[in-house]
């Protein structure tokens, strides 16, 4: 009766507001028909293993009918830490403005992998009439709330797990505790413990329940080897979720019955060591077997001369130790730099190790000290004709051991300008041992005078940093000298020019200072056919094969080669293919084939049937119907309007 007063006067309240019009409208609709919970959720805030709390919620039917309550359940069934009691068991009618009570009560074991979970009831209405305002059928929700604080935090103890000697069969247990340091509420459930070496080391006491911050747990982790082996892994604890990080626990033991020596590092590297530097190595000697091990002499194989070598075994001089199983002891050396080059000797250990008694461990290093080194030393163009543009080399090699570094290669202050470096390098320039680089140096003689110049090359040789190399040239007339390799010099106006090639050398670059710098291959085919030089005769049979090689040292310069191609099996021979390729760098050299059918060779030269391939490749295969045989003309020429090179070409003939 309270309820439908309090509506009444909520509906004379909106009529009056709408009467007055001072704002919008609003209508208050009144709750539909079902039930309700008050509280509408229970929260729990004791959330700890050990607690123990009952809390109460009140259904209650909304508005005037009879409700039925068919259920009620927890929405995850399997929850033991929830346990739930009604004051009337359902199936049951709840008339209206009836209630029954619920009873939740939470006795919490810290299991952080139990989400949420409530109460839920399922009704309808009680009454078999269809009417308007009849209960649609619903389920209420009471949600159970724990309050969880804090975080769990895993720590595992010890740090590491050493088994020791355990012979293969045999069995050993080591505990460790897992303890959860983490504060509030939350539990810490551990999810798997996972070995490197499944069946060998293994835990089989996980904890039953989670445990609460402060708590921990002893788990036992079982070694049992089945041969003989050197046992080194990890064991990693890995809990549920992932708000929580695994932790790793290194492990170690052995099954070796004897002694067993390793070392770490199987090879001593010493790298590059810059004279009059130290280098500090540490070699562990570790001993993986289950008996003592005893190492009577550590020694170099043979003594290097440029370096000297310290020795201490654990600190100590005396270089013989016994190594307890599963432990180390560590060999340090004070390797000593004193004159460059290579350090390639051993370190031999003598031991008790069964298997290996003496241990040779490859000793090596190189000691560095880059050492410059020019030729020439000096540079002397002597005279130059005026007008002549002369270029030699200077060569820059390491003479030493590690990296000789270039970081600057000019002229100095004063130097004449009429000399110049004809490519300035690409700095640093870096040279191993022995490794050189050349430098092209251009003199161009524009007076009748003499000039110097020095090329300075900076280092990082520690004894010569900087290497100054005198350059000297004199400009001198035609008339004082004029000196044409293998020609004849002339003196046109004072400028000193090639006169003539000796026979078989030609001036292809036109340059003076360079002479007559393009020499004939073998003998100059000429361009016409009483000159032509002829390869024989080239038959299909056996595939015979022949080649030549030429030179166009000349823009008007042409080759002439004959041979005859001669069809050997005749009628219905198939086996007839002359092919003929001209190979060159230069592009500009090109070939012209001409074939004259004939059954013998003859001694002129016809014309005929002219090809110039543009791929400077020449194919005639057999008609397979007649006799092939034929002469063959091939002209090499280089084309119009391009310079003449001294670049050879080769011509590859082959038939069948």
């Amino acid at each position: 009766m309270k309820r439908k007063l309090l509506f009444t006067s909520a509906l004379l309240l909106v009529a009056c507001d709408r009467g007055a019009g001072t704002g919008p409208s609003i209508i208050l609709e009144p709750p539909p028909n079902g039930i309700e919970a008050e509280p509408k959720w229970l929260t729990f805030t004791c959330v700890e293993p050990g607690c123990d709390t009952t809390l109460e919620a009140s259904i209650a039917v909304v508005g005037d009918r009879a409700v039925a309550i068919k259920r009620i359940v927890l929405s995850d069934r399997e929850r033991t830490d929830f346990q739930i009691e009604t004051t009337r068991t359902p199936p049951f009618v709840l008339e209206p403005r009836e209630a029954f009570t619920i009873e939740a009560k939470f006795a919490p074991d810290g299991d952080p992998r139990l989400g949420d979970v409530d109460i839920r009831v399922t009704y309808g209405d009680a009454s078999a009439e269809e009417t308007e305002d009849r209960i649609e059928p619903g389920e209420l929700t009471v949600p159970l709330v724990r309050r969880l604080i804090g975080e769990p935090k895993l720590v595992a103890s010890p740090a590491a797990l050493m088994f020791g000697p355990v012979l293969p069969s045999a069995e050993k247990r080591l505990p460790l505790t897992i303890t959860n340091e983490g504060f509030g509420n939350v539990g810490l459930v551990l999810q798997s413990v996972e070995s490197d070496h499944p069946g060998i080391v293994r835990v089989d006491n996980l904890p039953p329940n989670a445990l609460v911050p402060g708590d921990s747990w002893d788990l036992e982790v079982v070694y049992t080897p089945n041969s003989e082996d050197v046992l080194d892994g990890v064991l990693k604890v890995v809990p549920v979720g992932t708000t929580v990080a695994p932790v790793e626990i290194p492990y170690r033991g052995t099954s070796v019955p004897r002694p067993r020596l390793v070392t770490d590092p199987e090879a001593v590297a010493l790298g590059e060591i810059p004279v009059g530097m130290m280098r500090l190595v540490d070699v562990e000697l570790s001993n993986l077997g289950a008996e003592p091990l005893f190492v009577s002499n550590i020694q170099l194989g043979r003594i290097p001369g440029n370096a000297t070598v310290q020795m201490r075994l654990d600190g100590s001089e005396t270089l013989t130790a016994t190594i307890a199983p599963l432990a180390t002891k560590v060999l340090s050396m004070a390797v000593l730099a004193e004159d460059a080059g290579e350090i390639d000797t051993h370190l031999r250990i003598t031991s008790t190790d069964p298997a290996s008694p003496v241990r040779d461990l490859p000793f090596t290093g190189l000691v560095t000290k880059p050492q410059v080194q020019v030729n020439p030393g000096a540079l002397d163009f002597g005279n130059v004709p005026r007008g002549w543009t002369l270029v030699q080399n200077v060569e820059v090699s390491n003479a030493g051991y590690g990296d000789l570094v270039i970081t600057n290669v000019s002229m100095i202050l004063g130097s004449s300008d009429l000399f110049t470096l004809r490519e300035v390098p690409n700095l640093p320039i870096t040279l191993r041992h022995d490794q050189r680089v050349g430098f092209e140096i251009e003199f161009r003689s524009e007076a009748e005078a003499s000039f110097s110049a020095t090329l300075s090359v900076d280092t990082n040789d520690p004894e010569t940093p900087f290497v100054e190399i005198p350059l000297g040239a004199t400009g001198a007339s035609c008339d004082l000298g004029c000196p044409i390799q293998n020609g004849t010099p002339r003196c046109t106006g004072g400028v000193c020019e090639v006169g003539s090639c000796n026979a078989d050398w030609y001036d292809t670059d036109n340059d003076p200072a360079t002479g007559c710098e393009c020499a004939e291959i073998d003998r100059d085919p000429g361009s016409f056919c009483a000159q032509a030089r002829y390869l024989g005769q080239i038959e299909d049979e056996d595939g015979d094969r022949s080649t030549f090689t030429g030179i166009l040292p000349t823009a008007e310069d042409e080759d002439i080669i004959r041979f005859f191609g001669y069809d050997a099996t005749g009628f219905l021979s198939d086996a007839y293919d002359v092919r003929i390729t001209l190979e060159s760098t230069d592009p500009n050299i090109k070939l012209c084939v001409y074939r004259h059918d004939t059954g013998s060779h003859a001694t002129e030269c016809y014309f005929d049937n002219e090809s110039c391939p543009s791929n400077r490749s020449y194919r005639k295969d057999g008609s397979f119907g007649r006799d092939d045989s034929a002469d063959y003309v091939i002209k090499v020429y280089r084309e119009n309007g391009t310079a003449p090179t001294c670049t050879p070409y080769t011509l590859f003939i082959r038939n069948g």
